[in-house]
């Protein structure tokens, strides 16, 4: 779902009271978000493909910028939101990566995920779930899950874990 206006402006007030002029923040979000490319090529805080989560990380950005706090939101707020949301990202991952344990479709204690990391997610930069961005965690999660339905591996997870 695409950001909504009350979003949009939030992300431009934000950026003016951070300092951050309409030129940095395109670039900002090109560097952070590949889902801010319109099919033309260029850029925009209006692509249809932008999320919530992806607006989450945006204002955790805009936040770190201008010292730990913008607007009205109180200290660290989008950098908590971006943290949960990487956590229930690990936390689904984690799952996912067990159950393929359990049907013997990974190596066990680990072993397989950081390796499915390693060799399909980072290219060698990392196996650490703990050092992933959010395009990342979510290359891994897609990955995994298309990877348990190829192998037959039916996935269940926690009603309270959601992407």
């Amino acid at each position: 779902m695409p950001w909504t206006n009350p979003q949009k402006q939030i992300a431009v007030r934000a950026c003016k009271a951070a300092r951050i002029s309409d030129e940095q923040r395109r670039d900002m979000i090109l560097r952070h978000f590949e889902n801010a490319k319109l099919p033309d090529g260029s850029i925009s805080s209006t692509a249809s493909k932008l999320s919530n989560e992806d607006f989450e990380q945006f204002m955790s950005v805009v936040e770190d910028y201008a010292g730990g706090q913008v607007l009205h939101f109180s200290r660290g707020y989008w950098r908590q939101h971006a943290a949960d949301r990487y956590q229930r990202m690990r936390t689904r991952i984690e799952s996912i990566a067990g159950q393929l344990e359990a049907h013997g479709a990974l190596h066990a204690d680990g072993a397989g995920l950081r390796g499915w990391i390693e060799k399909r997610v980072t290219r060698g930069r990392t196996n650490r779930i703990t050092e992933l961005s959010y395009h990342e965690l979510l290359a891994l999660m897609l990955s995994l899950s298309a990877y348990a339905r190829s192998r037959g591996v039916r996935l269940e997870l926690p009603a309270a874990v959601t992407t």
